[in-house]
């Protein structure tokens, strides 16, 4: 019989000195992480997170500035994400959800 997967949510704090190319949640309610589905800031509008990668039940999300939109005078928009949020930044008053399936 094949197991199904279990969809779960956790909320965590941003790291008070982030690391470059990173921060880890462990997402104790599973064993593995087949995929995540979102990963949302809460109170930072001028940050993006992304999840970069996944190993057993560990997710790590990059934090990017916010993405900018500008205009050309032909009237058509571009849109760039800002770079990697700084070493040693204080996300701390940050608070980040990680939705995800797995076993």
């Amino acid at each position: 019989m094949r197991e199904r997967l279990r969809r779960v949510s956790k909320t965590v704090a941003g790291p008070s000195s982030y690391s470059s190319g990173g921060f880890t949640v462990v997402m104790g309610a599973l064993s593995k992480v087949a995929r995540v589905l979102n990963v949302h800031v809460l109170g930072g509008g001028e940050y993006i997170a992304q999840v970069v990668s996944t190993s057993g039940n560990q997710v790590t999300v990059k934090v990017r500035d916010n993405i900018e939109q500008a205009v050309d005078e032909g009237g058509s928009g571009t849109y760039t994400i800002g770079g990697e949020v700084g070493d040693g930044t204080d996300l701390s008053s940050l608070g980040f959800v990680i939705e995800a399936e797995g076993y």
